[in-house]
């Protein structure tokens, strides 16, 4: 079985030869202390099921240049964003305030995005051995990067027309950049938008339910339509959210944020009739604790997730600059040891 038939097969809810394991981005820093040249490199030595072609794109240069050169740019959506200390640009200015704001707004052309390179160039490396993994942000979070948080969730309280014209505009894109991705060889879709804090959803689930989930459930069927698979990505407690999120027909679900009180063995027990799971090893534990703290919580988290397939093993979130290279290969390397099938709990 190739890694990709491995992964696709899990997100199916079936199950493969052995556990399939995928990270939305990993940080250079833990890429270089795992002893790998970059990131395909990495893949490799790993034998990783899930490649993000999102990372590649740093890879290649397309953001290469603006980590190198400069800490503060505009994309093409006019978001002013500042390099910090990981991976990803953080939105440190918005350009829609107001309806006047969103009226005069042009959003750019889809078929111009640069991480589209990434994706034929992951795919044509890959040459079907490995899942080709998109991440794409396609309601909530595309949305409140155009004109903030605060400014966002107020409108769902006093102008929720305005979050639905904003939701619609950002929605338009992303499908379409979706679509584009698959066309070029995406095997696998990531929603990335997030909806809760820790402590629970960062809006009401009847907020959530009016003004979110609509766009979320066209963006699934969407991708869907194009015959890849679609796995719906969230941090913090979003257990009042669980049903709504599976009811859009989503192929898999995670990670699952452990420290928000995300229990993933109880989430496949719920729902795994329906979605695959994707998760959950705290970053906490990869960033502070001990390479023997992490094989045994990886252990722990197999033997309850594992059985009956539908699942496929990352951090609960991504790999951060603060993650321990040695914490991260001992993670996937336990998975390698543990995660065999027909899966049967292993004797300590």
């Amino acid at each position: 079985m190739t890694p990709r038939e491995r992964l696709l097969i899990a997100l199916h809810r079936g199950i493969p030869d052995r556990l399939p394991v995928m990270e939305m981005a990993i940080d250079g820093k833990v890429i270089r202390g795992a002893g790998a040249a970059d990131y395909f490199d990495l893949v490799e030595r790993l034998d990783l099921e899930g490649v993000s072609a999102n990372q590649v794109a740093y890879l290649l240069g397309i953001r290469g240049a603006i980590l190198r050169h400069v800490r503060t740019f505009t994309d093409p959506w006019g978001v002013r964003k500042r390099i910090m200390g990981e991976l990803l640009p953080y939105a440190v200015s918005h350009p829609v305030r107001t309806a006047a704001d969103l009226d005069r707004l042009r959003p750019p052309d889809p078929r111009r995005d640069a991480v589209l390179a990434a994706v034929r160039e992951t795919a044509r490396r890959l040459r079907g051995r490995r899942a080709v993994v998109f991440v794409a942000p396609v309601d909530f979070a595309a949305s409140w990067n155009l004109c903030g948080m605060e400014r966002l969730l107020t409108s769902y309280l006093e102008e929720p027309g305005f979050a639905r014209r904003i939701g619609a505009m950002v929605l338009e894109y992303a499908l379409e950049l979706c679509r584009l991705a698959v066309r070029e060889g995406a095997d696998v879709v990531v929603l990335s938008d997030d909806y809760a804090h820790k402590t629970g959803p960062l809006m009401s689930p009847a907020q959530f339910r009016e003004l979110v989930l609509p766009f979320l459930a066209e963006a699934v069927g969407s991708v869907r339509a194009t015959g890849a698979l679609c796995v719906k990505h969230t941090d913090g407690d979003v257990r009042e959210l669980l049903e709504d999120l599976g009811g859009t027909g989503v192929d898999g679900i995670g990670p699952l944020e452990p420290a928000a009180g995300m229990d993933l063995g109880e989430v496949k027990r719920r729902y795994g009739s329906r979605v695959a799971v994707v998760g959950n090893l705290d970053v906490d534990l990869l960033c502070r604790g001990s390479v023997e703290e992490v094989r045994s919580a990886t252990r722990a988290l197999i033997e309850s997730v594992s059985p009956g397939g539908g699942y496929v093993l990352s951090s609960g979130n991504t790999i951060t600059s603060a993650v321990r290279s040695e914490n991260f290969v001992a993670m996937v390397r336990t998975a390698r040891e543990l995660g065999g099938y027909p899966f049967a709990a292993r004797p300590a």
